[in-house]
């Protein structure tokens, strides 16, 4: 999964024309390239999402109950919003958007993109919920393992946050983890934290990949202190007695 999140990551900036140092414009790429408008609304919830949408006639029922949130994504039809809070500070906003973003691409466009490969432009009737699917399509998805059935959000059933499906937490997982492949490339971070024959103990090279996250690549901070973990033990290995022991 790792190479291929690379891949990913990799393929958007270059549609969108993006080859420059990071950090990268993130919220430019998406407005440019993808069929996705960025709302920024402070204090974000799902009744201010709601709210947002019913003043332009679209309804939307979420069966979970009114909470702060970082973000959201609403898709249908190949196209959608990405909602994200405003009250956040910058880094914080710019990772939800390519946490959404991630969504949409793992989710949504990479499974449409695939259905319509195997099975032909006409599935999108389906795909966007226009008609069902006919029983020769079904069998066709079902050999070809290609899912022919509309978009179904993913957001948790619990109300409070937490994930009481598997599926959903598996899915969150995938989005941190090519939201990090976008804004912060496993192969950079480490060729910019490259030891160089220097010996260095697992603790101060998690320090020093934690502060390069945070004011390089402008990772919020408790990702980046998680992100700095995973890069540590990807480099050097877990930490000796002798690092566990502080000396």
């Amino acid at each position: 999964m790792r190479s291929s999140l690379s891949s990913i990551a990799k393929v958007f900036w270059e549609q969108a024309g993006v080859t420059g140092p990071h950090p990268r414009d993130i919220s430019g790429a998406v407005s440019l390239k993808l069929p996705i408008d960025i709302i920024c609304l402070s204090d974000l919830t799902l009744k201010r999402i709601q709210d947002w949408l019913i003043k332009r006639k679209v309804v939307l029922n979420i069966e979970v109950d009114d909470r702060l949130l970082h973000g959201f994504i609403l898709l249908s039809r190949g196209a959608g919003f990405i909602f994200i809070n405003g009250t956040d500070k910058e880094e914080e906003r710019r990772y939800t958007i390519a946490h959404e973003v991630s969504h949409f691409l793992l989710d949504y466009k990479m499974p449409r993109d695939l259905a319509v490969e195997k099975l032909g432009k006409s599935i999108l009737e389906v795909l966007n919920g226009f008609r069902e699917p006919t029983e020769v399509e079904r069998i066709d998805g079902t050999l070809s393992g290609v899912k022919i059935k509309p978009y179904t959000h993913l957001l948790e059933k619990t109300g409070d946050g937490s994930f009481g499906d598997m599926r959903i937490l598996e899915s969150e997982d995938d989005a941190d983890n090519l939201a990090l492949e976008l804004l912060a490339p496993r192969s950079m971070v480490l060729r910019d934290l490259s030891p160089r024959g220097i010996k260095i103990s697992f603790y101060d090279f998690k320090s020093q990949c934690y502060q390069v996250l945070r004011s390089k690549y402008l990772i919020p901070d408790a990702i980046a202190e998680r992100y700095s973990l995973k890069l540590t033990y990807a480099a050097i290995g877990p930490p000796s007695l002798v690092s566990k022991l502080g000396l």
